[in-house]
């Protein structure tokens, strides 16, 4: 099994429902003593969000009830349009660069 695999079983075994979760260091310290020493708070950030997980205020759990399920779909929602317009903004302040056109720097 490899480390996602491991987490992964891990929160579906032990911490299932909100009122389990388990606190994000408390998961990455449970990684570094038992499988991986070197691994970066970054690095299982990016294993646990490409699994079927609910991470919240909370911790990351699996979910037992359509309440939880809704709850993380209600927090994900508020995330998304923000960080589409911050995209559309930029994207558009810098479309010559997009379309290959070189602004004078002075």
């Amino acid at each position: 099994m490899n480390l996602s695999e491991i987490i992964l079983e891990k929160i579906k075994t032990l911490h299932k429902g909100k009122e389990q979760a388990i606190k994000r260091k408390k998961l990455l310290s449970w990684c570094q003593y038992w499988h991986e020493p070197s691994l970066t708070d970054r690095e299982l950030r990016n294993i646990y969000c490409q699994l079927p997980v609910i991470s919240s205020e909370a911790g990351i759990f699996w979910p037992i009830r359509k309440e939880e399920l809704d709850e993380f779909e209600e927090y994900c929602r508020k995330k998304a349009l923000p960080l589409f317009i911050r995209v559309k903004m930029v994207m558009e302040k810098h479309e010559h660069l997009r379309a290959g056109i070189q602004k004078e720097l002075f």
